[in-house]
């Protein structure tokens, strides 16, 4: 990363980016919570693999002093007394994505040469939750969760980009379509390279063979 990084700060990019993963692997798959998804059995390696060999080593900062942090954010997930809806976690989702995990795919990037498999899957299944967003008649925007519509709240400009997509359009042009737009990522992620190329096979994946094996599919190698 560019600059130091204090506890808090790792603490929140951790959470951030597991949150980030676990939310449209978790509306995908018809759960309800944020436990739901760490005792899920695709879903859980599939973050076990992202933070260990992704996440982490992307964050420029020791194993003693990520491994704590790692563990009480895990034990508060999994926490049966607490329950966090995954509904709750869609409100700025984007934004929160480009904040938290955009950064730390550039850093894999940089320092392996290669695209980070579980992080793009995120990004392709955060395109996929919301092409095709609609407005409902109270002016909300809503997904659609077991059939029913889930409302939250974004950015104008990134609500009226996605309404415009539809998550079973053509792979190539939907990855191209979202990368491309900079009222979504205030960039054109195009030019990070083999990104779009990594996107419309993860959205390939994701239309052709479901979420389970195209999750698994990310790690399993």
């Amino acid at each position: 990363m560019e600059r130091p990084i204090d506890n808090q700060s790792a603490r929140d990019i951790l959470q951030g980016c597991l949150q980030s993963l676990i939310l449209p692997a978790g509306i995908m798959a018809g759960l309800d919570t944020v436990r739901d998804c760490m005792k899920d059995e695709t879903i859980r390696p599939f973050l076990g693999h992202a933070l260990l060999h992704e996440i982490m080593p992307s964050m420029g900062l020791n194993k003693e002093t990520l491994d704590p942090l790692v563990i009480e954010i895990c034990n508060e997930m999994e926490n049966p007394t607490v329950i966090q809806p995954l509904s709750l976690l869609l409100n700025n989702a984007v934004r929160a994505w480009a904040a938290q995990t955009l950064p730390l795919i550039k850093a894999y990037l940089d320092r392996e040469d290669e695209l980070p498999p579980c992080l793009c899957m995120s990004l392709a299944m955060l395109i996929m939750l919301f092409a095709g967003s609609r407005r409902e008649a109270d002016r909300d925007y809503a997904i659609l969760k077991n059939g029913e519509p889930c409302r939250f709240s974004e950015d104008e400009d990134i609500l009226f980009s996605f309404s415009r997509l539809s998550c079973d359009m053509p792979a190539e042009s939907l990855a191209y379509a979202v990368l491309s737009d900079r009222a979504i990522w205030e960039q054109d992620l195009r030019e990070l390279p083999g990104l779009e190329d990594k996107i419309a096979s993860d959205l390939r994946d994701l239309q052709l063979l479901g979420l389970e094996e195209a999750i698994s599919k990310t790690w399993k190698k």
